[in-house]
């Protein structure tokens, strides 16, 4: 990719602090002490043999959620199928994608496949993971997230293992693409960088009530899910994508230079899982 592709990716792995995230960062490599922290009330049901699997272990948790995590000798996957989004599976993906990198395995998608829903939200699970610590390494795409759906409006994701910068990149474009397609109204939104908010087109700020609208109307399509979170993050990539090659390096000149002022007062924390 240009220097000025990447320039997105480069600018948020500058300003990559923890008021970034909802769930911190963890260098610990204990599965279910990574999931009980981020999820107090989930319990740890069994360790099982998973005979379909060699050298791997089934972890079953019970609480607001339940879910399989997969864990083989340098892989990691999870099934999470049976659960509606808004549940804490945002937590799961991001304990799953901690303990995969701090063990030096890859979280993988689950073999037996992705639903709809899934392919939107595991790419970007997989782009908060990648930002929080720096690389994706620890990260590898489901076949359905490479081939993308054009029905759905999700494009292919391209993906070259060991290229952070480049595959961050696709995880961006992907996402801004993906949910454009069904909330067109996003266009029209953007983050301005030196007021440091979410304004229409007019630079009016955007209201929540409005994000919230456009919330219940993609929840009641049936075809994605997206929280508030959720669309400002999408709004911050989609400025970041827009921005020229001059603007682009004089924020990211900026970023390098005083990250923790660009998020001072501003209104990206939490945005990222």
């Amino acid at each position: 990719m240009s220097e000025h592709r990447i320039f997105a990716a480069q600018w948020l792995l500058a300003i990559a602090a923890d008021e970034l995230f909802q769930t911190p960062r963890t260098d610990e490599g204990n599965l279910v002490s990574i999931i009980r922290r981020l999820l107090p009330d989930t319990a740890h049901l069994n360790t099982l043999d998973a005979e379909d699997y060699p050298e791997t272990f089934q972890f079953e948790f019970e609480g607001p959620l339940q879910f399989d995590v997969y864990v083989g000798p340098i892989k990691v996957w999870l099934d999470i199928s049976d659960n509606r989004p808004g549940r804490g599976g945002s937590a799961v993906y991001s304990g799953v994608a901690s303990f995969a990198r701090n063990t030096r395995r890859v979280f993988i998608g689950d073999p037996d496949g992705l639903s709809d829903l899934a392919l939107r939200r595991r790419t970007d699970a997989m782009l908060s993971s990648a930002i929080k610590y720096g690389t994706t390494d620890h990260l590898a795409p489901h076949q359905y997230q490479r081939e993308g759906n054009s029905t759905l409006g999700v494009p292919p994701l391209p993906w070259t293992h060991g290229h952070t910068l480049d595959n961050i990149q696709s995880m961006i474009e992907t996402g801004v693409a993906s949910l454009a397609s069904c909330v067109p109204e996003i266009c029209n939104a953007i983050y301005e960088f030196e007021s440091k908010t979410f304004v229409d087109a007019e630079g009016r700020p955007l209201l929540e009530t409005v994000l919230g609208g456009w919330s219940d109307k993609l929840a009641r399509s049936g075809e994605a899910r997206a929280g508030l979170a959720t669309l400002k993050r999408n709004i911050l990539l989609r400025s970041l994508v827009c921005q020229t090659a001059e603007s682009g390096s004089a924020l990211l000149e900026q970023a390098l230079r005083e990250p923790h002022q660009l998020l001072e007062g501003s209104d990206l924390f939490g945005i990222f899982y």
